[in-house]
């Protein structure tokens, strides 16, 4: 039988913050026992996520942004708890990748219902991700964001325009399963699943179970050229874009001149001059339609 924890994380994300778990308890279907464990401190997240690890839960489903799904997913690597996801973020990369309602309501209902797959993880110097992650002006934006006090949609694309006429492409070396490359390039992605999220597709080819991580290298262009690529992401057709190299590995190894920004599954963080990405394959048991 099913028992679920939900990981409630009432400040994360975009929608529904007041009324989360009110919200939980009217969608929940009828003879499925679950808890609520409410996430409303960070020094909390040891004790929470150890009580849903141990309890007799066979789903432990994350109610919050992607930030939150990307801990509780990473979490239970390994443990044979499957993962279930309510999303409440703007972006929610690995529910629309994986076709989960994106209604909180019926992402719910769904985990009583939905069936389990499994999906790849991948490590960007050994932090999970499920989505993407990478270097570059993506990078560079979700940390500038992260530093902001204005938040909302408006800010995030206010701040890109502007950046976008500052930002200097940056010099990379690429080895990517023994081969190397050199580019000099706006971005580069490393992508589980083809999207960032918000339907931005930044790998339209990636499987996030097959085992292989798709890498977007984003050429250095000129700026008058740059709104017909941010089409071909919405189109998901960037693959076919001639300023866009993607390439396919299981080791991946990205060497630039300088430490900087990184992005894993939407989330900034710093890290050096070397970037090694990993993939274990089938490592994660999603709740799915």
């Amino acid at each position: 039988m099913r028992k679920i924890a939900f990981i409630v994380n009432p400040k994360s994300g975009q929608s529904h913050k007041n009324n989360r778990v009110d919200l939980i308890r009217k969608s929940m279907p009828e003879g499925i026992p679950y808890d609520l464990l409410v996430w409303e401190k960070r020094e909390q997240k040891e004790e929470l996520f150890k009580k849903a690890l141990e309890g007799d839960y066979t789903i432990i489903a994350a109610a919050g942004g992607d930030g939150t799904v990307n801990l509780v997913a990473a979490a239970l690597i390994g443990t044979g708890k499957t993962l279930g996801i309510v999303p409440f973020g703007s972006g929610n990369g690995l529910a629309r990748h994986l076709g989960i309602p994106l209604q909180p309501e019926k992402s719910i209902r769904l985990l009583a219902t939905g069936e389990s797959r499994n999906i790849d993880a991948c490590y960007l110097n050994g932090r999970p991700f499920f989505c993407t992650a990478g270097a570059g002006f993506d990078a560079h934006i979700g940390k500038l964001f992260a530093e902001s006090r204005v938040r909302g949609m408006i800010s995030y694309a206010s701040m890109t325009l502007k950046e976008v006429f500052l930002y200097k492409p940056g010099k990379y070396k690429l080895t990517v399963d023994g081969q190397t490359s050199e580019h000099k390039a706006f971005l580069v992605t490393f992508a589980n699943a083809a999207q960032y999220g918000g339907d931005a597709f930044i790998a339209p080819l990636a499987d996030i179970a097959d085992g292989i991580i798709d890498i977007t290298v984003i050429k250095a262009f000129p700026l008058l050229t740059g709104l017909p690529i941010v089409y071909r992401m919405f189109a998901r057709s960037l693959h076919h874009s001639h300023r866009v190299t993607m390439l396919k590995g299981k080791h991946i190894i990205l060497e630039r001149t300088e430490p900087g920004p990184v992005h894993v599954d939407g989330e900034p963080d710093v890290m050096g001059t070397r970037l090694e990405v990993t993939i274990q394959p089938s490592a994660l048991k999603v709740i799915t339609e």
